[in-house]
């Protein structure tokens, strides 16, 4: 991929799969990511989902294209978690049959040769709404890591997917700010802010950090936005979740207009003004103020970023001086 105005190459994984049918519906998936489809969707869609379920491997390719894991599957597939960079660790268990190893099914090869060759697979995960209708959650794309003994530990594709993801046991080092240019973060930041805004919605579990309200309507989560700790305007990262927050679209717009911030220790600090105080006394803004967020991250290391706080609260200062 080019920008043509700086020449600047970015290097995409994906550019190494030298089979064409297997790099384009990589793509596909990757470019689903988040969203959700039904069994029927999926099978217009994906090569082998109308028959295969778990592993599927193409006839003829070394590699397996994509997993899924069903809500009544027989095997013990263990929840994800997700780490700072956007990417996400999963454990996957190998197909068995009539107690064959995982190295003599063609299925677990196909897994073992993604690793070999750092080729990723796609990841499907089935769901269920409060109706009981199922339904397929894209994952994206992740790579084999390796077999544990019991499971394939699997990893999602990083926000910048030109990048390998950090090791699970290290915790990266948090960038304030993009680091590319600017004319080739304007190239992909479609792209990758829309990850963004994925991840962050997962993290918070659909609701808004400050009031913790979260509707849904028809299955769809809606009136929800990621909000940028330290805004695109001025190059905050979109590569780390820890720039970021989940927030109801009304205490997005007042976030945005320095009504209210986190502190460094995450309490809810209100703008020191009469007539915004005022004026919020009917949205109930004022009741979180002292207080910490209501609704953050599962994992502290998911948690808002103390240099990404301590911009916000200098702007913070300064908007109101």
């Amino acid at each position: 991929m080019w920008d043509r105005r700086l020449t600047i190459k970015v290097s995409d994984p994906l550019d190494r799969v030298v089979d064409l049918r297997l790099r384009e519906a990589l793509l596909q998936i990757r470019e689903s990511f988040g969203q959700s489809f039904t069994s029927a969707e999926l099978r217009s869609r994906i090569p082998g989902f109308k028959t295969q379920v778990g592993i599927y491997k193409p006839a003829g390719s070394p590699h397996a294209l994509w997993v899924r894991q069903t809500l009544k599957g027989p095997y013990s597939d263990e929840d994800l978690y997700w780490h700072p960079d956007g990417s996400w660790t999963y454990r996957y268990s190998p197909e068995e049959r009539e107690g064959k190893s995982i190295e003599e099914l063609h299925t677990n090869r196909g897994l073992l040769q993604c690793q070999a060759d750092k080729t990723p697979v796609g990841v499907f995960r089935q769901v269920s709404d409060p109706t009981g209708n199922s339904t397929y959650k894209v994952m994206g794309l992740a790579y084999v890591e390796g077999f544990d003994g019991t499971h394939f530990v699997l990893r999602g594709e990083a926000l910048d997917w030109t990048a390998l993801p950090v090791p699970e046991q290290v915790t990266p080092v948090f960038q304030r700010f993009e680091v590319e240019s600017p004319s080739l973060v304007e190239s992909l930041r479609i792209q990758r802010d829309r990850r963004f805004t994925t991840v962050i919605r997962e993290l918070y579990r659909g609701k808004c950090s400050l009031c913790t309200l979260g509707y849904r309507v028809r299955g769809r989560s809606v009136g929800l936005e990621a909000a940028h700790i330290i805004p695109i305007k001025d190059r905050g990262t979109i590569a780390d979740v820890r720039n970021g927050l989940l927030l109801c679209q009304n205490h997005h717009a007042l976030f945005d207009e320095f009504g209210w911030t986190p502190d460094e220790d995450l309490r809810v600090r209100i703008a020191d003004d009469p007539e915004f105080r005022s004026s919020a006394a009917a949205n109930h803004v004022l009741d979180w103020e002292g207080k910490t967020l209501a609704n953050l991250p599962r994992r502290s290391e998911d948690f808002p970023a103390q240099e990404a706080l301590k911009w916000r609260l200098a702007e913070f200062d300064r908007a109101w001086a």
